[in-house]
């Protein structure tokens, strides 16, 4: 299960960068709880927006180290965006059946206050 685990979770990392919301879709159960420094998600339709939102500043994850612990997979990597300096960010994951059930994501907040006023600006110029 360990590698099985590892490769969901890079798929998921790829589809992040690769702004592939349909991969996304497919990779995160219909459930899934998400718990990051600034807000809780439990829905899949909910993170998938979200995701979309940070899509405007997005230029990659650079991931650094993957770690596994059967269906727990911990993903060290960087947020690389247009908007601030690449941002060092940890998530734990739990998989079941290939699909990501919960993520916990680990960040510094006071970088990202910038990231959001940029998303913020990009989204009322698209309206």
């Amino acid at each position: 299960m360990t590698k099985n685990a590892e490769a969901v979770a890079l798929a998921y990392m790829d589809a992040v960068t690769a702004k592939d919301f349909a991969r996304l879709e497919a990779i995160f159960a219909p459930n899934i709880k998400f718990e990051g420094p600034s807000r809780s998600i439990d829905n899949r339709t909910e993170l998938m927006d979200a995701l979309r939102r940070m899509s405007a500043i997005l230029v990659k994850n650079d991931v650094k180290r993957v770690f596994s612990d059967g269906s727990e997979v911990c993903v060290i990597y960087d947020v690389v965006t247009d908007a601030i300096a690449p941002l060092p960010t940890v998530e734990w994951l739990t998989i079941n059946e290939g699909r990501i059930q919960s993520i916990k994501l680990f960040y510094d907040q006071v970088p990202w206050q910038k990231a959001r006023e940029e998303m913020a600006k990009r989204a009322q110029a698209r309206a």
